[in-house]
């Protein structure tokens, strides 16, 4: 192993240490959090979300809630509209660097604000979570890591004010300093996600990846992803054999043909990837591809914020804390409590942010594992609130789709979507959609897009059904133990297998 890895992680481990020493010391996590609500309050308090919820006259939690509503992202698009227009203090009295795309409860794409706060707040999760690895993870901070954060694109783009969309590197997510150290501790460059097309993608990062004889961390969304990844490099091992020295290519090809990619990558010592929720089924195959390598479950994370990271040798993970100001709707009666008064049981997150997001419901739905005095609870991701489909990444959901529906010219005939194997059926009773037609108002969705990109979903299919194709809806979930009066109307169904109940035309 490369005594200059261990080096460069090293100093990233000395660099995060402050972080983690503070995380993991004892404190009172009514006082960090209100710390953290009054003083990002008084900082925006000028702002014009700020004035006209009065955050100037605000001295406690209890005032918050009082003044300022629960909000989803709608709620926020006239402002975010004006900040990318060039307008300042809108939501934030900071400079807008950038915006990140994420998909939408009820349209296709939304504009995540982007300020320093935000990133320094990103940065108080993944400090704490990598010293952790670095120091208990043996020979993780040995070699390079494969970091798979950023969305493939095909250029950079920019809003009317001149404000950039996107990250335009995946080590831009890291501190400034760490910045130059990560590019030199990277097994792939950032010029993969310029690739031609999805084939040329795979291709370059297998042989970067490949190429790279200390490969030690490997951390990446869904766990398919690495799975199609790794059955890329298994079908075409006879092409990248090329890219690799003569005396490598023989114990390649029998590791490929054989599925044994911790022979591949014999220094692999952890695998970062989501494993809780839906995540869950997709595991499996990546233990069965990477025996005795450490599999750790990523913690919360979306796009507006950073909400748990794991500890090793814990189950579930950490709320961090020191990152953002975070609510909890209890699903039991409706309790709205703040994190140092959860008890066991699950909740919905709601969270404020210094990316100018306030009361924020994010809608994952999480379990709290256990609560401590003098330490932040330990939580666990269960779902995606309401009604959502997430199999890879995609985060279809209710609105999303009846609003496709609608645009179809379809949403007056019998429409339900729903999943099957790795891709999404249209079972309708329209005769005038076509595959093509419904996959492409689906991939305005920018997460259902991705996982298109990534090939993790294949061409959703379109099913012309006939009968009475409401009544076998909801005798199917009556079947399924839901009482009739309780069955609602719906575009999207996480169930699969619909096909076996309704009548084909």
């Amino acid at each position: 192993m490369s005594a200059g890895c261990r080096i460069l992680n090293g100093v990233c481990r000395l660099l995060y240490s402050g972080e983690y020493r503070k995380f993991t010391a004892p404190c009172s996590v009514q006082r960090v959090q209100t710390d953290y609500l009054l003083k990002l309050l008084k900082r925006n308090s000028n702002t014009v979300y700020g004035r006209k919820y009065c955050f100037a006259e605000i001295c406690s939690y209890e005032d918050f809630a009082r003044r300022v509503p629960l909000t989803v992202y709608e709620d926020y698009e006239p402002y975010i509209s004006a900040a990318a227009d060039g307008e300042k203090n809108v939501l934030t009295a900071e400079k807008i660097r950038l915006f990140e795309l994420t998909s939408g409860s009820s349209g296709g794409k939304k504009l995540i604000p982007y300020t320093k706060s935000l990133k320094d707040e990103f940065q108080r999760g993944i400090k704490p979570w990598l010293c952790d690895i670095y120091t208990n993870v043996s020979g993780a901070d040995a070699g390079k890591s494969y970091w798979s954060i950023t969305p493939v694109t095909s250029g950079k783009s920019f809003t009317k004010a001149g404000i950039p969309i996107g990250f335009e590197e995946d080590a831009e997510y890291f501190g400034f300093i760490e910045q130059g150290i990560m590019r030199k501790l990277f097994a792939v460059d950032g010029s993969v996600k310029f690739s031609e097309d999805m084939r040329d993608f795979y291709r370059k990062t297998a042989v970067q990846l490949l190429k790279c004889r200390e490969l030690t961390l490997i951390s990446v969304w869904n766990p398919t992803f690495l799975t199609i990844l790794c059955d890329f490099i298994r079908d075409n091992a006879a092409e990248l054999a090329e890219e690799l020295p003569e005396n490598r290519r023989c114990a390649f090809l029998e590791a490929a043909e054989n599925d044994r990619f911790d022979r591949i990558f014999p220094h692999l010592k952890i695998i970062s990837c989501w494993a809780d929720g839906s995540a869950a089924d997709q595991i499996g195959e990546v233990e069965k591809s990477f025996p005795g390598v450490y599999i750790q479950p990523k913690g919360l994370l979306a796009t507006e914020c950073f909400i748990s990271f794991p500890l090793c040798g814990e189950e579930g993970a950490r709320l961090s804390i020191y990152s953002h100001f975070f609510e909890f709707r209890s699903l039991s009666d409706g309790e709205i409590v703040t994190a140092d008064k959860l008890s066991p049981g699950e909740y919905e997150v709601i969270v404020t942010t210094g990316g100018g997001f306030y009361r924020y419901c994010i809608g994952d739905i999480i379990e709290v594992l256990e609560v401590y005095p003098d330490h932040p609870p330990r939580i666990k991701f269960l779902r995606r609130g309401g009604v959502t489909s997430d199999l890879f990444g995609e985060k279809l959901t209710e609105d999303f789709v009846r609003n496709v529906c609608r645009g179809l010219g379809i949403a007056d005939c019998f429409c339900l979507l729903a999943p099957e194997g790795n891709r999404y059926y249209l079972y309708t009773t329209a005769e005038s959609v076509s595959g093509e037609l419904l996959d492409k108002a689906l991939r305005e969705s920018y997460h259902y897009n991705y996982c298109r990109q990534l090939g993790q979903l294949s061409q959703a299919e379109v099913t012309v059904v006939c009968g009475d194709p409401k009544n076998a809806y909801i005798s199917r979930l009556a079947s399924d133990g839901m009482r009739i009066g309780d069955i609602k109307p719906a575009y999207l169904s996480r169930k699969s297998g619909w096909g076996d109940y309704f009548e084909r035309k």
